[in-house]
This record gives C-alpha cells, sequence and structure tokens, in this order.
C-alpha cells in the first residue's frame, strides 16, 4: 500500500509542477503575443538599410492627404470613428479643443443624415511657414440632394513622434477652411 502511496505522491507532485510549467508558458505567450513583431528593414543587397528621419515633402503630403481622408469623408454612420482617426493628426495640446469644436458637427451630421466626401488634387507643402494647402473637390449629399463645391484647406502643422497610427509624426496645429477661388 505504501508502494501506491508513494507512486499517487510522485503523480501529484508531477501534475502540479507540469501545470505550474504550463502556466508560466501560458503567461510568456501572452507576452509575446501582446508585443507585436520586431521588423528590421532590408536593403537590395540584404544589407540592414538605414532608416531616413527626415521629413520630406511628399510624406508630409501623404500625411495631409490621410488626415483629409479621415476629417472630410464621412457619412452619419461612420462620422465618429473618422473623428476619432482624424485625432492622431492633431497636436496632442490641442486634441480636446477639436473634440469641442467637433461635437456640433457630428451632431449635425446625424440628425440631418448628411455624408460627405472630399477628392484632393492638389497638395501643396511649404516647409518654411510650415503649412500645407489642400485644394479638393468636396461633395456633399443630404436629403436626396447633392451639392459639389471646391475646398481648400490650410493646415500649420508640426513634426513630432512617429506613431502606428501616425507614421509620418506630422501633427496639425490649426485648420483654415475656405472655399477655393
Amino acid at each position: 500500500m505504501q508502494d501506491f502511496a508513494t507512486e499517487n505522491f510522485n503523480l501529484k507532485a508531477l501534475t502540479a509542477v507540469l501545470l505550474a510549467m504550463s502556466f508560466i508558458l501560458l503567461i510568456l505567450v501572452v507576452y509575446m503575443a501582446k508585443r507585436g513583431p520586431k521588423v528590421i528593414a532590408l536593403d537590395a543587397g540584404g544589407e540592414i538599410a538605414r532608416i531616413e528621419l527626415k521629413i520630406t515633402d511628399a510624406q508630409i503630403s501623404r500625411a495631409a492627404q490621410e488626415y483629409i481622408s479621415y476629417r472630410y469623408k464621412w457619412s452619419p454612420e461612420t462620422i465618429a470613428s473618422q473623428l476619432k482617426k482624424s485625432e492622431s493628426f492633431i497636436d496632442t495640446a490641442l486634441i480636446s479643443s477639436f473634440q469641442r469644436s467637433m461635437q456640433d458637427v457630428q451632431r449635425f451630421v446625424k440628425e440631418k443624415k448628411v455624408t460627405q466626401r472630399i477628392y484632393p488634387y492638389h497638395v501643396s507643402v511649404d516647409l518654411k511657414q510650415k503649412k500645407i494647402t489642400v485644394v479638393g473637390d468636396r461633395i456633399t449629399e443630404f436629403d436626396a440632394l447633392s451639392a459639389a463645391s471646391k475646398l481648400k484647406v490650410v493646415l500649420d502643422f508640426a513634426t513630432g513622434d512617429r506613431t502606428p497610427l501616425n507614421p509620418w509624426g506630422i501633427y496639425i496645429r490649426k485648420e483654415t477652411e475656405g472655399e477655393s477661388r
């Protein structure tokens, strides 16, 4: 009987050790999954690519187009999520004032069931004044009516940290919207 008791104790101890190891491995898997992948860029020759930290006009232009697509392309169902995405391009000190200013827009869009799209066709960047000028066609639809107009938006920007939501590191400090002539 003592041999059975010893074997039973050994099985219980082995089970406890295996459960502890499984728990530790589970924690490790969760940690590794949350950490995300490490990306290493390689050039055509297989060498580690040199990362360019200088922000170019083309990058600024692309960041402005991305911001415009979030800020001005929406429907009553998507306006909240689109404006939330556009917040990743707003200077962090100005996010609360941006949210306050967009509350009336969201309310109006949802009440009147307005849909808006913009198609930018000219983006110019002035690095000395830190301004981006975007000109495009705006199409607004409500109550089965469509209205098309030209739109000119001037964005004052600053550079900052690059994030997964804003990989360009371009942050809008001021937005001036006006009819293009």
